[in-house]
């Protein structure tokens, strides 16, 4: 029975799943704060992304190497929009520009003394690219503010998924008990029936209530 189970792999691959049975917890929370509190967030996976690799980064640190490539990217690709290249040259153009982003900022964390600055390579670096082209679509279709929006909403849910993830308690269940996993399905399949109102939604039509 214990071979049948992670246990019994090798000590390098039970380290990797001692990060992969987070990834279900991370996702549950961005299902919970999208379909039940409505906050809104840019794709679904992008924020569980970024909670498991703060996992490895200091916080604050990691908010702000966050806010830094995506401010940038951002801007660079505004610069790329005027070229009028195709949508997949586009995105591997965001690749490159991340891609180069990254060795900058751990070049410079180097030279200031920051320690675990080169552990920003842990960020997903394709969900990066992908959140800086849908950043600006949203941007020149939506306008700036609801693009702002759901960047800030993403960060949040990041942060809060993040908080959970971190716990101790939830971290021992997930690795040595992963059929709780199937309790964590069985709520996101009830969560996905759920039609009826957002709490923001409650919030946001308050003024229509008699």
């Amino acid at each position: 029975l214990l071979v049948s189970t992670i246990l019994g792999l090798p000590l390098s691959e039970r380290n990797v799943f001692r990060y992969i049975v987070l990834i279900p917890l991370g996702a549950f929370v961005v299902v919970l704060l999208r379909n039940i509190v409505g906050i809104p967030t840019l794709g679904t996976f992008m924020p569980v992304l970024i909670a498991l690799a703060l996992l490895q980064i200091p916080i604050g640190r990691g908010l702000v190497m966050f806010v830094i490539l995506i401010g940038v990217g951002v801007w660079l690709r505004f610069l790329l929009s005027r070229l009028n290249l195709l949508v997949v040259p586009r995105v591997a153009a965001c690749v490159v520009i991340v891609t180069m982003l990254m060795m900058l900022m751990s070049v410079v964390s180097h030279r200031l003394g920051l320690s675990g600055g080169v552990e920003i390579t842990l960020f997903p670096m394709i969900i990066l690219a992908w959140t800086i082209e849908r950043m600006s679509l949203i941007w020149e279709e939506e306008g700036k503010h609801s693009a702002l929006i759901q960047v800030g909403g993403s960060l949040l849910v990041a942060v809060l998924a993040y908080l959970f993830m971190k716990i101790g308690q939830i971290q021992y269940w997930a690795f040595y008990f992963p059929e709780l996993l199937l309790v964590l399905l069985a709520g996101i399949l009830m969560i996905g029936r759920y039609t009826g109102y957002r709490l923001s939604e409650l919030f946001r039509f308050k003024t229509f209530v008699p």
